[in-house]
């Protein structure tokens, strides 16, 4: 498979960079650009899966994949930033579907996810299903390097967001509070999903009005909802906030050695433990990820997968589409297939 896009720069975009009009500027235009050429290739390889075999590809390409193949790549607009990383993925029942349809860490799959997440501006989950996907091992050096690529791409997202917060704590460390909070909340604007800037806002408020208020509360969980990895949002009540200790304490050594090193490879027992914390956590959609990765490590589903998968599906999007792919998951019936044969190094292609 070719893609003439993903390894050189993307042509010219003449949007405005304008936090305060809640526009893209360049870098996130282009990341968004990225995400839908990236689904609409991926899709291109899904178009002649059955219904019969493959219910929930078929579901997806009729509705969330229409949208995506309808979005034009060569003229992205503002109406972009409506898309709803939640309704499209987190939520969507005929994705979980369409993906337990799919081998287990087929690196294709993974594009496909982050990419619709890139679009509609989840890119630090995006970021992250792409890194854990890397912790296969086994990818070829081109893969790696289209993931990679497309993993820059989120980085040049955030940038602009991430500039404002750096703003903001500079204000904040020399007591301009109220300062600090406009480029925080100015950040939020330009990119809404941006957890740090969540974090830094209720940190700023909880200084500045020296008490935990509820608006400090929302902030810290607006953090934690979009970017689970801003660890230090993980803050208030044990009983009230599942896995909070867990987050707090085991998962940044699990995590940041990944964030760290490019070339950094989890442990099979660390992407258990990883995919284990974050379905105490209740962040559903990752750990499903990280226990796919996990199988793949292992080179099989085993009997101990289905109780955590079901779970957290039955979280995520409960229903008709979540209890068939739970009764396939448990006996002979599932069926899968590959949106992305990637090449095993040392094997002919």
């Amino acid at each position: 498979m070719k893609f003439p896009l993903l390894a050189g720069a993307f042509f010219s975009l003449t949007i405005i960079a304008c936090a305060d009009a809640q526009t893209d500027t360049p870098e996130m235009a282009e990341a968004r650009v990225m995400g839908v050429t990236v689904v609409q290739l991926m899709q291109d390889n899904l178009k002649s899966r059955s219904e019969t075999s493959f219910p929930g590809i078929h579901d997806w390409m009729l509705k969330e994949g229409k949208t995506f193949n309808e979005l034009n790549k060569d003229k992205p607009d503002d109406s972009w930033r409506k898309l709803d990383s939640r309704k499209l993925i987190h939520h969507n029942a005929n994705f979980w579907q369409m993906y337990y349809e799919v081998v287990p860490g087929d690196p294709g799959l993974a594009m496909l996810h982050a990419g619709v997440l890139m679009a509609a501006g989840d890119v630090d989950r995006a970021q992250t299903i792409l890194r854990l996907t890397l912790n296969r091992g086994d990818l070829d050096d081109r893969t790696r390097q289209i993931l990679i690529s497309i993993m820059r791409h989120c980085g040049a997202f955030m940038t602009p967001s991430h500039k404002l917060v750096e703003a903001g704590v500079e204000l904040h460390d020399k007591e301009e509070f109220a300062g600090a909070l406009a480029q925080y909340d100015a950040a939020l604007r330009l990119w809404p999903l941006n957890g740090w800037a969540a974090y830094e806002r209720g940190t700023t408020l909880r200084i500045r009005d020296k008490d935990d208020t509820e608006e400090v509360v929302k902030a810290f969980a607006q953090s934690r909802e979009i970017q689970p990895f801003q660890f230090h949002a993980w803050q208030g009540s044990k009983k009230d906030i599942p896995g909070m200790v867990e987050m707090m304490t085991e998962m940044p050594g699990l995590w940041e050695p990944s964030q760290k090193s490019i070339k950094h490879m989890m442990t099979q027992e660390e992407l258990l433990k990883m995919s284990e914390i974050l379905q105490l956590a209740e962040v559903d959609d990752l750990a499903l990820v990280a226990r796919q990765i996990y199988i793949v490590r292992r080179g099989r589903y085993a009997p101990e997968d289905h109780p955590f998968i079901s779970k957290s599906l039955r979280r995520l999007a409960p229903g008709v589409q979540a209890e068939a792919t739970i009764a396939k998951l448990a006996g002979a019936g599932l069926t899968t297939t590959q949106i992305y044969k990637a090449p095993v190094p040392g094997r002919a292609e």
